[in-house]
């Protein structure tokens, strides 16, 4: 283990940030585009996490997320296959219902669509299944997506992962943070885990109590996203998503994104509210 000084200390913070050459910091973005714009971005080693209720959109969150990414991303998906995913993606891509993918009710030009659409754009995107989230083997797809050259890492969801491996639930979900963590660490990478809060309504605004319910997980984390459903008969596609918690500053940040025709989350118009509000 290496011992630092606080000359290396600030040394080091002085070459991440680049403030001693050209260049941009070293940071890695979410792939939200206000939280990159206000905090810069995470950095290497870090853990994030995302907090929502059953049936908000946090898959969907991270998808859009990691297509929008900058940076090669890898999603760890302990729930979903690649049928799943890879409907949401095509979805995406081409603006056509993810149902209708599923059931191939489509039309002539959909199906062409499909067959023709270019995914070039996102070859930043690799994947990992490891089904019902066994420890071992989350653990060896994320750092089989570190060797791949990914430098943030999303795991969906954090309460599946590893069950059984100690009496109480909730500290078996916050060794399962601190295994990933340092799982996608030791690849100089920062971990994004989605966290579900089971016991709470899709509108409701969730906070950072909603995780300690599942864990120690809002000490472990650097930032803390939470996002939920907006319940008004004008506004029932649309989730909101702040930044509940920040080591870096900007917790005055809120956006919303709208669910399109396609079933996709898109982004919408970003807006900031004072501190204490929504």
């Amino acid at each position: 283990m290496k011992i630092y000084g606080v000359d290396g200390t600030v040394q080091t913070a002085i070459h991440t940030f680049c403030l001693d050459r050209e260049g941009m910091p070293e940071l890695l973005p979410t792939g939200f585009d206000e939280v990159d714009r206000v905090i810069g971005g995470l950095g290497p080693q870090t853990c994030a996490i995302l907090g929502a209720a059953t049936g908000v959109g946090k898959s969907s969150l991270m998808l859009v997320a990691a297509l929008n990414s900058k940076l090669p991303v890898g999603i760890v998906s302990v729930e979903d296959t690649p049928d799943a995913i890879g409907t949401r993606v095509l979805a995406y891509a081409t603006g056509i219902d993810s149902l209708k993918i599923r059931r191939k009710d489509l039309t002539k030009e959909e199906l062409k669509k499909i067959n023709t659409v270019d995914l070039s754009r996102y070859e930043h995107l690799r994947f990992a299944y490891p089904i019902a989230g066994k420890m071992e083997k989350v653990l060896d797809s994320i750092k089989a997506l570190t060797d791949a050259g990914c430098k943030v890492i999303w795991l969906d969801y954090i309460q599946e992962v590893g069950r059984g491996m100690r009496d109480d639930r909730r500290n078996e979900v916050s060794q399962a943070l601190s295994y990933c963590h340092e799982r996608a660490a030791e690849g100089n990478a920062a971990l994004i885990a989605i966290s579900q809060f089971h016991r709470l309504k899709q509108d409701a605004v969730p906070s950072i109590h909603n995780l300690a319910e599942s864990g120690d997980l809002e000490r472990k984390a650097r930032i803390i996203l939470l996002a939920n459903k907006v319940n008004t008969p004008e506004e029932s596609d649309r989730v909101r998503v702040r930044l509940a918690k920040s080591m870096y500053g900007g917790e005055f940040v809120r956006f919303d994104m709208v669910r399109d025709t396609s079933g996709t989350l898109r982004d919408a118009t970003y807006y900031k509210v004072e501190e204490g509000g929504w």
